[in-house]
């Protein structure tokens, strides 16, 4: 879903979500996104910025909690004076004064320590902060958005996380889904990732078994994962169709490689010619706008080899499963000159698999 700086994703989840950021957008109430490390939760408050109008009249700023020194996170957030502190050699207007007028991300919000929870606290409620070595309240209009991959109900039990402040924080909560849960968006995303790294405007394919290791696959790195390992493939192998099962184990993720070798003994859930993963990958949203386009750029398939549209649109999930499962086969064996040894190679799937296929689906052996 989240790619640089816009979301992507044609996903039921993504869908809803990208709903719910219109409604909320308009408010001034306090959001906070929850989620797994990699989702693209900085691309939901960005989003939520974007949809708010307060582009026109304040920046986006983001601060993450988790990164900063303690000791510097109060200064960072609401400025200083001049010799406020050692080495404060000028005065400094903090992220939140910086972001007057737009919103003010707070990523990791869940490690913030409990000196400076106090002080949020009363930015959320009275709209002022207190610079280091000053006395005077400035006031700020700020739209506080928040983020975590914590617990922070856990956090408060534990005394880490004041209550008072998390129910400021939680007015508008927002949960943004791990990649696993939509895994037809994996295509879609490798998709526009191949695009955006591609070194002299061609961008690298995958062969067919190749997608549906990334389909079997759980990215548990979510989008981050999937976008590095993507940038990883185009600059090591740019305009080139690749297999990841001749890969070397190092450039693939581990839990991908174990995957694979289940695979290669014929108990893992990887087939590209399996109408399950097929569904996944094309289908999910058959009645509405799947990426039939993207996979099919992914493949390498050219739109004159590629179903009408028009037929598309009057066949069944069914059909369309089998359709593609033809389209892929024939463009092997033509590949291949017919040998279908040779087919079974390129599209990594064994011989009699082939041949089982080529006899459901009514495909002659020339």
């Amino acid at each position: 879903m989240a790619t640089h700086n816009s979301l992507i994703g044609s996903s039921a989840v993504t869908r809803e979500l990208l709903e719910h950021l219109e409604r909320v957008a308009a408010t001034d109430a306090p959001v906070l996104v929850r989620g797994a490390t990699g989702v693209g939760k900085e691309l939901v408050a960005r989003e939520i910025h974007r949809l708010s109008g307060r582009e026109a009249s304040g920046d986006f700023i983001a601060v993450n909690c988790s990164a900063i020194p303690n000791e510097l996170l109060e200064s960072e957030l609401f400025g200083h004076e001049k010799g406020a502190f050692s080495g404060a050699v000028s005065s400094y207007q903090g992220r939140m004064r910086l972001a007057d007028g737009g919103s003010l991300l707070l990523d990791e919000i869940g490690d913030m320590p409990a000196d400076l929870q106090a002080k949020l606290l009363r930015v959320v409620q009275e709209g002022v902060v207190t610079p280091v070595g000053s006395g005077k309240e400035i006031s700020v209009d700020v739209r506080i958005i928040s983020a975590t991959h914590k617990p922070l109900e856990s956090l408060i039990e534990t005394g880490q996380f004041r209550e008072d402040l998390f129910f400021r924080l939680n007015v508008i909560p927002i949960t943004v889904a791990p990649l696993r849960e939509r895994p037809e968006e994996i295509i879609e995303l490798f998709d526009h990732f191949r695009v955006v790294y591609a070194l002299q405007g061609e961008a690298i394919k995958l062969n067919a078994r190749s997608i549906s290791l990334l389909q079997a696959y759980h990215w548990p790195g979510n989008v981050r994962e999937l976008e590095n390992f993507c940038r990883r493939l185009s600059a090591l192998y740019p305009g080139e169709t690749v297999n990841l099962y001749t890969l070397p184990p190092d450039f693939l993720p581990p839990k991908m490689v174990k995957l694979m070798g289940a695979d290669s003994h014929g108990g893992s859930e990887v087939d590209m010619l399996g109408e399950s993963n097929l569904h996944a990958v094309l289908f999910a949203n058959a009645s509405d706008d799947g990426d039939e386009d993207g996979l099919a750029r992914v493949l390498g398939i050219t739109a004159a080899e590629s179903p009408a549209s028009e037929q598309l649109a009057h066949e069944s999930l069914k059909d369309r499963v089998s359709d593609f499962e033809r389209q892929l086969i024939e463009k092997a064996l033509a590949d291949a000159n017919s040998n279908i040894s040779e087919a079974a190679r390129l599209l990594g799937v064994k011989r009699t698999t082939l041949i089982e296929k080529m006899g459901r689906l009514n495909i002659a052996r020339r």
